[in-house]
């Protein structure tokens, strides 16, 4: 692969930071915001594996400093639907158009987005007896979507989080710790087809300082709102998912 130009490279370095620090903030966003704007330069089969990597770096800190936050038996019930997901995900990479599938899943996250929006502070709880199929649901369309779109597994689970109206600190931890155990796998399994290449280490080892800035600008941030703007920010960080996605 030809090197990128100065041009090239700063507008990696930014789309980076930026997506991060909307990870930093969000708990997630990272890959939604990053891979459909690093494609215009490079190729989908390197940003993909490569801002999956800079995820699990980026979730692997949050983790451990928040790990009493988690609710484990939201992602005792999430996590196996996911891997699923992750498992058919993998196997689709090389020989599904993912592109009709993005579009599709882009409306979908925007027009709930603009319900999260409309209804901040007032989202319904789920009953009891809908969590496991609200779970299976996200949570095997998460694991797809992740792996084939690298960056569209976090809106999903923001789905059954939100219904499950976790507080801000608990929501955090707890979608942080469902990317750790996706990401583990999915980079398995990129690394096994062949997509984690020495030019993509190259790349990988340029991000991580640029991964590292953002996340620490997105979490400084965050610290100085209430749950209610952090779900407006849950909302409008949906609203560009979605909307990227649908363009992509």
């Amino acid at each position: 692969m030809d090197a990128l130009s100065p041009l090239q490279a700063v507008y990696c370095s930014l789309v980076v930071v930026s997506a991060f620090a909307v990870r930093g903030g969000a708990g997630f966003g990272g890959g939604v915001v990053a891979v459909p704007l690093l494609v215009a330069v490079l190729p989908l089969q390197l940003v993909v594996p490569v801002v999956t990597v800079l995820n699990f770096m980026a979730s692997i800190g949050h983790g451990v400093r928040n790990r009493r936050a988690i609710q484990w038996r939201d992602l005792l019930l999430l996590m196996p639907f996911a891997l699923l997901g992750v498992g058919l995900g993998l196997y689709l990479f090389k020989v599904v158009d993912a592109r009709p599938l993005s579009r599709a899943l882009g409306v979908f996250v925007t027009l709930y987005a603009v319900y999260v929006l409309a209804s901040a502070g007032r989202l319904p709880q789920v009953p009891e007896r809908w969590l496991k199929p609200l779970a299976a649901a996200m949570g095997a369309s998460a694991g797809l979507a992740g792996t084939l779109f690298g960056g569209a597994a976090g809106p999903l689970f923001v789905i059954y989080l939100n219904a499950r109206r976790l507080a801000r600190d608990e929501f955090r931890a707890t979608i942080t710790a469902i990317m750790i155990c996706m990401s583990v796998t999915r980079i398995a399994g990129y690394a096994s087809l062949g997509f984690l290449d020495f030019s993509g280490l190259k790349y990988l080892a340029a991000a991580i300082p640029l991964m590292w800035l953002g996340g620490r600008i997105g979490e400084r941030l965050v610290r100085r709102i209430d749950q209610r703007r952090f779900e407006r920010v849950l909302g409008a960080v949906l609203i560009v998912g979605g909307i990227v996605l649908v363009l992509k």
